[in-house]
């Protein structure tokens, strides 16, 4: 005798090819269209891609030997939802082999516990070993975060040298957005979108641009020796947070 599913067993299962779906096109799309619905999705409904995300960062070492890209924006979503179980997940990853060596300088996962700790009220556990350099970082950057003034700054304060003499001329003037998109993947060949992230992480005072700055980082691409790009981004996302937190 042929069996029937329910109508509601289909609904079911699309809706959470969708949930499933959105979540896979923001960690691996390049289309700057297709990641902000995505993220749209995802942030309208988080609950729907909990497990999933938790998933992901339980896996984030053995994920950064298989694409950098993706194994990070997973990292970057989880500091954007920030659902409680996170944090844990993250911190338990501090001292993984992989970890350590993507964490030598401006570090995903010490980003987004920074962000744990200083907006979701999370708080490092005592039994973190100081002897590593991601433990250090981190209760460094918690530190620093009590620190920043929502003022903006000379850009001279962030970087110096003939690459800011030679471009400055892109960056002068411009605007939040217009700083955002020349940052951006989308930017022209040869725009300097290095030196518009440090335009940011000197000028950011409001959240409005909170998200667009987070697509920044999902974007981030192959970044130099040093990271220079990822951390200036982190700054200024760090900026948009407290002014959020400031009602700003």
């Amino acid at each position: 005798m042929r069996r029937f599913l329910p109508v509601w067993f289909f609904a079911l299962a699309i809706c959470g090819s969708a949930q499933a779906d959105d979540y896979d096109v923001l960690l691996r799309s390049a289309s700057l269209a297709e990641q902000r619905s995505a993220l749209t999705a995802l942030l309208r409904n988080p609950a729907d891609y909990i497990s999933r995300i938790q998933q992901d960062l339980r896996n984030y070492p053995k994920l950064l030997k298989s694409g950098s890209t993706a194994a990070n924006r997973a990292v970057y979503v989880a500091a954007l939802v920030r659902d409680p179980s996170f944090a844990p997940i993250l911190a338990d990853r501090l001292g993984d082999a992989a970890v350590v060596d993507e964490c030598i300088y401006a570090c995903p996962v010490v980003f987004a516990l920074t962000i744990y700790a200083s907006f979701a009220g999370w708080t490092p556990p005592a039994n973190l070993d100081p002897k590593l350099d991601t433990v250090n970082d981190l209760h460094a950057a918690i530190r620093y975060m009590s620190k920043i003034s929502l003022t903006v700054r000379p850009i001279e304060e962030v970087i110096q040298g003939p690459a800011l003499e030679r471009n400055r001329r892109h960056i002068a003037g411009k605007t939040e957005e217009q700083l955002i998109d020349m940052a951006g993947p989308t930017a022209p060949p040869g725009a300097p979108r290095g030196l518009a992230a440090f335009a940011l992480q000197a000028s950011v005072v409001t959240s409005e641009n909170r998200i667009p700055l987070y697509v920044l980082l999902i974007n981030e691409g192959r970044g130099g020796a040093s990271q220079e790009y990822r951390g200036a981004i982190y700054q200024a996302i760090y900026r948009a947070e407290l002014a959020r937190a400031r009602g700003r």
